[in-house]
């Protein structure tokens, strides 16, 4: 298979599996009212919490390819925004986002920049207490992504 045959694969299991993800949803059964399913309703533990991880597919990128970003490691996060940026000399610049629908994570994909030899470091910041910054504990990460077919300096 060719890697865009890859990709769309990806794509299509990662969408069929939160899908599924959604229809099984725990049954919530706190605060003595009625069962709901899938967290509807009110509940004093549903707030956004967990740590945010990175990674991506393919785990080994071509230099001028598409890449996913896969976000995960998160509870509770329904309708949060996930920021998957790459550092590029001290500067933090947004290479896709993603809204959190299944309350664990979430996945988008970008072209992989020219310049990811150098800088192949990328960032995924999640706001998850809504105070309008990435510095809590569990909204930031860093991940190195594998970068092949680089030239040589």
């Amino acid at each position: 298979m060719k890697n865009k045959e890859y990709t769309l694969l990806f794509i299509i299991s990662f969408v069929a599996f939160y899908a599924v993800l959604s229809i099984l949803a725990p049954i919530n059964m706190t605060g003595g009212g009625p069962a709901t399913i899938g967290g509807v309703g009110n509940s004093e533990s549903a707030t956004c919490s967990g740590s945010v991880q990175l990674s991506f597919f393919p785990e080994q990128i071509e230099l001028g390819s598409r890449m996913s970003a896969i976000v995960s490691g998160l509870e509770n996060c329904n309708g949060k925004v996930i920021f998957v940026r790459q550092l590029i000399n001290n500067d933090l610049q947004l290479q896709c986002s993603c809204v959190v629908a299944t309350g664990n994570g979430c996945g988008c994909s970008f072209a992989v920049p020219s310049n990811s030899c150098l800088y192949n470091n990328y960032y995924s910041q999640i706001d998850m207490n809504g105070n309008g910054d990435y510095n809590d504990v569990g909204e930031t990460t860093v991940t190195t992504a594998s970068i092949v077919n680089c030239p040589l300096i």
